[in-house]
């Protein structure tokens, strides 16, 4: 029987997408380079902050040159990552109902932790039990560090929870992990992008999320 249901938080509860453009942008700017439309953000998400800049900056960029856009970045993002930023339709819904069907809920995600902690408080009050993010010493996913962080602190063994998630990334990391997992379709990845990665289930919106979630995995 599934206990907790764990999410990924960008592009699966949170659209954070333009939040984050308008700082690499900023950063953009600031390097006099090629500013960047929406689609190469989407494409570049997914596997941490640091990895999204070596995605973005040009070719030729040192490392040297990309940890100092990086900070540019990073430093714009942390003081303007909810301007444009909001829960996904029907998410806040979602998780009132699994919370009363006494589902404990947690989140998972690449973004630095102190980001996840405040992205929860401030658009998620009072609905997740533990919200996970990058960490020092901490591989991030695909590993399965984290995710197991996550169960422990729940108190759920692996066949007791499912990880709902928007890109190859998170199918990947439940594969990792041995836990069950449910693709998104409205997140940053094509529903054709999820098939490859064979998750568990995959659904289109947030009411056929829950029924999977009450009939078919705690039935």
């Amino acid at each position: 029987m599934i206990k907790a249901v764990i999410f990924d938080m960008d592009g699966t509860i949170l659209d954070t997408l333009k939040d984050i453009q308008i700082a690499v942008n900023y950063a953009c700017q600031i390097k006099s380079i090629e500013q960047k439309s929406l689609k190469q953000i989407r494409d570049g998400v997914g596997n941490g902050a640091y990895t999204l800049i070596k995605r973005v900056v040009p070719s030729g960029y040192t490392e040297e040159e990309t940890k100092d856009f990086f900070k540019i970045y990073q430093a714009y993002y942390n003081q303007n990552h909810t301007a444009n930023t909001g829960p996904y339709p029907g998410i806040l819904e979602l998780l009132e109902k699994l919370k009363n069907q006494k589902i404990l809920l947690g989140v998972v995600s690449n973004k630095f932790e102190h980001l996840v902690d405040a992205l929860n408080k401030e658009m998620f009050k009072g609905y997740f039990d533990v919200s996970i993010g990058e960490t020092k010493g901490v591989p991030i996913k695909p590993a399965p560090d984290m995710l197991y962080r996550a169960l422990d602190v729940l108190g759920v063994n692996k066949d007791e929870a499912v990880f709902v998630g928007d890109s190859d990334t998170d199918m990947i990391t439940a594969k990792n992990a041995h836990v069950k997992s449910i693709g998104v379709t409205w997140g940053f990845r094509d529903k054709e992008i999820l098939l490859k990665y064979e998750p568990s289930y995959i659904v289109d919106n947030t009411h056929e999320l829950f029924d999977i979630i009450v009939k078919e995995i705690l039935t």
